[in-house]
């Protein structure tokens, strides 16, 4: 008999799971190692939308929670996850400049995170021929280290199911849902693009964005900040960097593609004048919502069935505060925000 089942330890599960251990909540997380939106992740945050210079929903609180969380992780796993970083946005032309200058200078809500200052370059290597202008408060989570450790962890306490989520197996049993065996009073599903396929909640308008990314090793290149165009390049350990990502909406799988990569390399390309080798190729499928907010909240036919998905591409900041509101909701009942309670959808 545990307190709750998850289904899914991606970012979502991970961090739901890691919420109930430090409320001493018993817990099984249900999942095998996959190929997964979370595990093929660059791990970046920042509190803009780049494209437009806009700022992200609810971001100062969002990466506020983001730091305690992860450096919770770190202590918990004794692992390096958090990384600070500047992050610096190419102009593609003057106009950009104005509006960066703009928004930077007279918009309260972007204030905390825009330099008013514009930027020639910050590395020999990369081209800006319309300048460059910084982010504050971004950076990196090493997300495939802490879901690879946390794995660890999970399974030496006797946490984990390395099992493929089986439907036909889950019975509901005198107010418990019981799973081959095992009961729980509660169960949560984090199961990413999978809720596709997940006979409860597949009437919730999930989207699916097939997103591809690379890691390239760039001899002397020495960059230690994260540099945004189309594509970003983010540095990792020394000479290698992360770069990415593309957004398809038509073919929806979790395969690497030619036409993707080409697209990172042409656009890449484009303002890094350096040689470097593709090392790593990855592909995977962003879980997203219509109206870009997350799916929180309890089964309207189910009880004690709830959900935490949805979290798309800012799935690093989005998944702590999300797990904590759940978490609030489910053991307090204390009322979800309305913008992610999915009772805003029949």
């Amino acid at each position: 008999m545990v307190d709750y089942f998850i289904v899914g330890q991606g970012l979502a599960g991970s961090c739901l799971a890691h919420k109930l251990h430090k409320e001493n909540k018993s817990y099984k997380i249900i999942d095998i190692v996959s190929n997964s939106a979370s595990f093929v992740s660059s791990g970046m945050y920042n509190p803009v939308v780049l494209k437009r210079f806009t700022p992200v929903w609810n971001a100062e609180p969002e990466i506020e929670k983001l730091y305690q969380v992860f450096r919770e992780f770190e202590d918990l796993l004794k692992v390096k996850l958090v990384y600070n970083s500047d992050l610096y946005r190419i102009f593609a032309n003057e106009d950009e400049v104005k509006t960066w200058k703009k928004k930077s200078e007279r918009n309260e809500n972007l204030k905390p995170f825009l330099d008013t200052q514009i930027y020639n370059s910050i590395n020999p290597y990369i081209k800006a021929d319309f300048g460059m202008g910084k982010v504050f408060k971004s950076g990196k989570i090493f997300v495939r280290e802490l879901l690879r450790e946390f794995r660890k962890f999970l399974l030496k306490n006797n946490n984990l199911i390395d099992d493929i989520f089986d439907f036909s197996f889950l019975k509901k049993d005198n107010g418990f849902y019981n799973y081959k065996g095992i009961k729980a009073l509660k169960i949560v599903f984090c199961d990413g693009y999978a809720l596709k396929y997940n006979p409860y909640f597949s009437y919730l308008p999930m989207e699916g964005v097939k997103g591809e990314t690379m890691v390239i090793h760039a001899n002397g290149l020495e960059l230690t900040d994260i540099v945004k165009s189309k594509v970003f390049i983010m540095p990792m350990e020394k000479d290698y960097y992360y770069v990415g990502a593309t957004y398809h909406y038509r073919e929806i799988n979790d395969e690497i593609s030619e036409e993707g990569q080409n697209e990172l390399i042409t656009n890449l390309n484009k303002f890094l004048k350096i040689d470097y080798k593709i090392i790593k190729k990855f592909a995977g499928i962003r879980p997203t919502v219509v109206d870009r907010r997350p799916l929180l909240g309890e089964h309207p036919e189910y009880e004690n069935m709830f959900i935490l998905n949805g979290l798309g591409s800012r799935g690093v900041m989005l998944a702590p505060t999300m797990a904590n509101e759940l978490y609030e909701f489910m053991e307090n009942s204390k009322e979800l925000l309305s913008e992610v309670n999915i009772k805003r959808f029949n």
